[in-house]
């Protein structure tokens, strides 16, 4: 392995086992002195490649973003009507949240709202963009209701915000996978027709093991 590999495979290393110790512990009370600990190897290292803590942070967060929509990618414009795909939707981001904490919210919301506001944009932006191809294709294989696109989307956007907000879920004590999952299937339910909701039911229970409940 050459040197430029190696730098590489050392920044991965740090910048996913921060994310998942972020994700779980919360950032704001977890040191690089820490991390450098725990993944045996010195600040040195860890500075090398992330200049500061601040920078190590936004940098997760833009990782777990992309990788997120990669995936979103993936279902949206793969093979498979259309409640497959928003059970898979379902099914990928329950597995994500599973391990996203209180403590982690938290911190974002308390000592970087500007990050915490910039995931809300682009994740409003993004599901405005993957509704308007799932919706068209639920129409066409009339498994979604002839509703307005416009309003279907807009509560899918509206209630997801409402029920993603850090202090939504802090002062209701739930999960972001319970409350994403939760709202998910009540819109779903709501646009399907009595074909779409036969297909949902077939598809849930097929597709559960995916699911890390």
């Amino acid at each position: 392995m050459d040197k430029t590999d190696r730098q590489i495979k050392d920044r991965e290393k740090i910048l996913i086992y921060s994310a998942q110790k972020f994700h779980k512990e919360g950032f704001y009370k977890t040191s690089m002195d820490e991390i450098a600990k725990e993944l045996c190897v010195s600040k040195k290292t860890i500075y090398k490649h992330f200049p500061s803590k601040e920078n190590l942070l936004e940098e997760i967060c833009s990782h777990t973003t992309n990788e997120i929509y990669n995936n979103v990618d993936i279902i949206v414009d793969g093979d498979g009507n259309v409640v497959f795909k928003f059970v898979k939707l379902l099914n990928m981001y329950s597995n994500y949240t599973l391990n996203i904490s209180d403590k982690w919210l938290h911190d974002l919301k308390i000592h970087h709202p500007e990050i915490l506001k910039t995931i809300n944009h682009n994740r409003t932006f993004k599901i405005n963009g993957i509704l308007n191809k799932l919706i068209t294709q639920g129409i066409k294989e009339k498994l979604i209701e002839n509703y307005p696109p416009q309003i279907i989307i807009s509560a899918f956007i509206h209630s997801i915000s409402g029920v993603m907000n850090p202090e939504f879920l802090i002062n209701n004590k739930f999960t972001m996978q319970i409350a994403f999952k939760t709202t998910h299937e009540m819109l779903l339910n709501g646009i399907l027709t009595g074909s779409g909701k036969k297909i949902f039911k077939k598809e849930k229970s097929l597709l559960a093991k995916e699911i890390k409940l």
